[in-house]
């Protein structure tokens, strides 16, 4: 995760763009929560990875934009942890494994919010878009990749290119990512809301190896619950 301060430009200046298009009906808020995500993953003989959800969280801006009755479209930008744990073969560990990554993530969602017992019902679906920044992994155990011992924990990396990988890392997958997102909430005189999430990634992250596409897929999944503040 060394290279996150690298990308927190990046979030500044999409939600720089984003308080520009506020006007008087346009609600700024915070929201955060904690996740549990999974990498759903099938290998390059058929085989079903299996992994198992770890816990995470998330955290960013968001912006409420009206555009008919209860209607609204919701675009954030969010740094969020993922990752999974697997227990058998694989990257040369034969005990437990977990990886941990990180996510800057810009979803977009459209939000039906009618009116419910002195709040507002929340309903949305949409889209999201993200890029893999880093991350840790470790083992119960040390590491053998052939003879030679690389320890119990490391770096996680993301690259298009499994050739393009560095000893002792873990490759997670593709850096770019993509995907549906579900919510239902309920939110508080218009300023307090609490919300659950289901993401289901759509893209593909497994990496070629010297521009061959692999057989195998890694993609992302998880649920949450967030609470957020509007000002």
């Amino acid at each position: 995760m060394k290279n996150n301060k690298l990308y927190v430009p990046i979030l500044l200046l999409f939600l720089a763009a984003t308080l520009n298009m506020a006007n008087a009906q346009t609600k700024i808020g915070v929201r955060a929560g904690v996740n549990f995500s999974n990498a759903i993953m099938k290998m390059e003989n058929g085989e079903k990875g299996e992994t198992e959800a770890i816990p995470g969280f998330h955290l960013g801006l968001t912006v409420d934009i009206p555009i008919a009755g209860d209607f609204y479209v919701q675009p954030a930008a969010l740094y969020s942890t993922k990752g999974f744990k697997q227990k058998g073969k694989g990257f040369g560990y034969s005990n437990d494994f977990k990886a941990d990554v990180s996510y800057l993530e810009v979803p977009i969602n459209l939000l039906y919010k009618p009116k419910l017992v002195g709040g507002n019902l929340i309903l949305g679906a949409g889209g999201y878009l993200g890029y893999g920044t880093g991350g840790k992994w470790k083992s119960a155990s040390s590491v053998l990749i052939g003879d030679i011992q690389i320890g119990d924990s490391g770096d996680v990396i993301f690259q298009n290119d499994a050739s393009k990988g560095e000893f002792g890392t873990y490759l997670y997958g593709k850096p770019l990512d993509y995907g549906a997102n579900f919510l239902l909430g309920y939110e508080l005189f218009n300023q307090y809301s609490i919300q659950f999430n289901g993401q289901i990634g759509l893209a593909n992250l497994q990496t070629e190896f010297n521009g061959v596409k692999g057989k195998g897929k890694i993609k992302n999944q998880g649920f949450g619950i967030s609470l957020g503040y509007k000002f």
